[in-house]
């Protein structure tokens, strides 16, 4: 049974040119009780929120509250009495958001004893219709599990954020409990076309994370989100109802960015939550200052599992606001509720209702991304994590570019570069898809195409690809401009595993002959044809070849950071409680964030009795390793210069400009062309960015040998000097990841006097670049 709610309206009538009168009704706007105020008092109240509450040192919360409390109850008592009418009710505090009231921190409402959130009284900042009667409570929750559409947004050359881990915390708070559909691209045209494949009503909740501003330029407050490039686009209330209204809003919409929810110009201006409100939507939630992230993860967190377990809206509300009242949270009032004409209940029924509709099988994506037993090879949706960066370049290189007719994703074996190849088969819903795993030849390629000129019309097609008379490449350009002509989708044509079509060649990896002829035909066609086809290679290896530079290369490194603790989240050994902490260590350094190799530990490893056995084997035999991540044939190609080249540069663990791996290895012959070489063969790790690299902490564990220099204090001092060159050692440098790795270089050689003698890292710190 539901709680009793009601709702206390609060609202404006214009009295004069400098006078308002405050009604309080509850149900009928007809019986209420009144008092005045000048519009100058509400002015004052504005200014004294600017001075003392919106500042960077705010007086105490409830002294605020008291104030603001006093003010608004007024010496005839009229809001304390309308609350002493049902004291024991949950109510709701619906003021109206005219002549800037929206800008008051009602939040924090305090009536000397404690905050009013903390009795279950909300406030909520209700934007009246010209001929507003009572605020409804829609009272029908739909009889099913919460279905929650979660878009995060991280344009390139703004400031990061840790988006993974807001949406893991909403993961985990409604495990079994809800739907979550991730759109990945931060991109609102993506978002348009996931929310137009679901049935108006499916969405209960739209949750945006990303930052916001104002563009004091047109007075428009706007909210960052991503191009499908990764480029930052300033995206006003209006683009985003366009995003997402489908015949309908979604009953809550969730800005989670700072000042979403904040009125700018005292007030004056309407908070992004309040003009999509007036762009139609029901009810928004915002934030109305900057919060720490952490805290609005948090909030999230328990307002997602209320709302998952069948609460109405402004009981999950209250119980997020005493949730973080209790863990000392310093923005717990800046979360605020914007509603029209109704406020939302409980979104869906309680979890042991009867006839409740189970929660929708995801769909798997890239379904054609199977082997020869047709199992699934990828990462499903809800499995995948991260690579969003690694995704737009590749969507950069097979959109617009005309220089460029496909991309190659490389790198290790167990980087998921054949899950990056099916969140990009997903990305291009324009495309026909056509998939080949491992060896390709021209009747693979033939025959798969003929499965594709499946009408009628087409059998001449057919015929005509099948004639062996005709050189391969010109079929495929009579074909391509057939269909192009006939109105037909381009192709994406996805080349997976494509290692196994290579030869290792005096320490290269070219093209098999037969291959060369395929990938040249299909180059050919494609740039003469002048139509949108692409390819789409997965490999492990950087191949050689005359053909690369029509291609985009992607290289891969492994997860690390958020990424890699919400991948630990789907890992249900690294994440119990009952696995001992010290194997959980040691399996993560064996891993060193490769995600096959953590879902074989996870599975095989942890699980096992003799666990800490098979870790000690595996962390003393190369020959356990081999097969998992690297091809046998590949040592062979790992002669002593590159053994060498690795094992100087092993003196990094973090990834590494090009120049600073030059200036460790520069003694050794060739060692620009040795480094290249250890990128082609993914022996290098490659950022997401293309800008750094770091030997896999994983090979140490498989080469037969490392090559330690004859002098390691003098391989220690250059890569000091190469940390130094890149201001790493600066005052100025607040990334805590690299003050450590500059520590561990300036200590790491336990045989050198000059490292034994500085123990002190923060004397160090401070004296360092002096």
């Amino acid at each position: 049974m539901q709680p009793r709610l009601w709702i206390l309206h609060i609202t404006l009538q214009l009295q004069g040119a400098d006078q308002v009168e405050l009604r309080f009704f509850w149900d009928n706007p007809l019986e209420y009780q009144r008092q005045y105020r000048s519009l100058s008092a509400i002015q004052q109240q504005m200014q004294r929120s600017e001075e003392r509450y919106y500042t960077r040192f705010p007086e105490d919360y409830a002294q605020t509250g008291q104030h603001l409390y006093h003010w608004l109850d007024g010496p005839e008592r009229r809001l304390q009495q309308a609350l002493d009418q049902h004291p024991r009710d949950a109510r709701v505090l619906a003021i109206s958001a005219a002549e800037g009231l929206a800008h008051l921190p009602w939040e924090v409402l305090h009536d000397g004893q404690r905050f009013l959130v903390e009795q279950r009284i909300v406030p909520v900042r209700w934007v009246q219709a010209a001929k507003a009667g009572a605020l409804r409570c829609h009272p029908d929750p739909q009889n099913r599990a919460l279905h929650v559409l979660f878009m995060a947004t991280s344009p390139r050359g703004k400031q990061e954020l840790d988006f993974e881990k807001e949406e893991g915390a909403i993961l985990a708070a409604t495990r079994g409990k809800a739907y979550l559909r991730v759109e990945e691209s931060g991109c609102l045209q993506e978002l348009k076309e996931v929310r137009q494949e679901y049935e108006p009503d499916f969405f209960d909740v739209a949750h945006l994370s990303g930052h916001a501003g104002w563009d004091w330029k047109t007075d428009q407050p706007y909210f960052l989100t991503e191009t499908v490039y990764g480029d930052p686009e300033y995206s006003c209330a209006l683009d985003l109802s366009e995003a997402l209204w489908c015949e309908a809003f979604p009953d809550l919409i969730f800005l989670s960015g700072c000042r979403t929810g904040y009125a700018s110009g005292n007030g004056s201006l309407p908070s992004l939550a309040q003009r999509l409100l007036e762009e139609g939507a029901k009810a928004v939630l915002g934030w109305g200052q900057r919060v720490l992230d952490l805290e609005a993860t948090t909030g999230a967190e328990r307002l997602y599992e209320e709302l998952s377990n069948g609460a109405p809206l402004w009981a999950a509300l209250a119980a997020t606001y005493r949730s973080m009242i209790q863990v000392q949270a310093r923005d717990w009032h800046l979360l605020r509720l914007y509603v029209r004409d109704t406020l939302p209940g409980a979104l869906v029924s309680r979890r042991n209702t009867k006839g409740r509709q189970p929660i929708p099988v995801q769909t798997q994506t890239g379904s054609g991304f199977r082997d020869d037993q047709d199992k699934l090879r990828v990462a499903t949706r809800e499995e995948f994590v991260g690579r969003r960066r690694q995704l737009q370049n590749c969507l950069r290189a097979l959109k617009p570019d005309p220089d460029k007719i496909g991309v190659v994703i490389h790198g290790m074996g167990g980087l998921g570069k054949s899950t990056i190849a099916s969140r990009l088969w997903d990305r291009l819903p324009e495309h026909q898809k056509l998939c080949w795993w491992r060896q390709i030849d021209e009747g693979a390629l033939t025959t798969e195409l003929i499965k594709k000129l499946s009408k009628p019309d087409q059998q001449q097609l057919r015929q005509y690809l099948q004639d062996p008379g005709v050189p391969l490449s010109a079929r495929l350009i009579y074909i391509f401009q057939s269909l192009s002509l006939a109105g037909e989708r381009p192709f994406l044509l996805v080349l997976d595993d494509f290692e196994w079509n290579l030869d290792p060649v005096q320490g290269h990896y070219v093209l098999k002959p037969q291959v060369v002829a395929v990938l040249e035909a299909l180059v050919t066609a494609i740039r003469e044809t002048t139509v949108d086809h692409r390819i789409l290679i997965t490999c492990r290896y950087k191949f050689e070849s005359e053909l690369n530079g029509y291609f985009y290369f992607q290289g891969l490194d492994p997860l690390s950071g958020s990424d890699l603790q919400k991948k630990l989240k789907r890992l249900p050994r690294f994440q119990s409680e009952d696995q001992d902490p010290k194997l959980i260590e040691r399996a993560l350094k064996l891993a060193d964030g490769n995600p096959r190799l953590l879902e074989w530990l996870d599975q095989d490893v942890l699980g096992q009795p003799d666990a800490a056995d098979q870790l000690s084997q595996l962390e003393s035999s190369s020959d356990l390793w081999k097969e998992k991540i690297v091809w046998r044939e590949l040592y062979d190609l790992i002669d002593d210069p590159l053994q060498q080249i690795l094992s100087q540069c092993l003196v990094y663990e973090l990834p590494m400009p090009m120049r600073a791996l030059e200036g460790v290895c520069d003694q050794i012959p060739d060692h620009q062309a040795l480094l290249q070489r250890a990128i082609e063969l993914s022996l290098l790790e490659v950022s997401a960015d293309q800008q750094n690299y770091r030997v896999s902490r994983v090979l140490p564990r498989i080469l037969t040998r490392v090559c330690l220099p004859e002098d390691p204090d003098e391989l220690y001092r250059k890569a000091l000097d190469q940390l130094r060159h890149l201001g790493w050692d600066r005052e100025e440098n607040e990334d805590e990841e690299r003050w450590r790795e500059v520590f561990r270089v300036w200590f790491g050689d336990a045989t050198s006097r000059r490292w034994r003698e500085r123990r002190d890292p923060e004397c160090f710190r401070q004296g360092f670049s002096h």
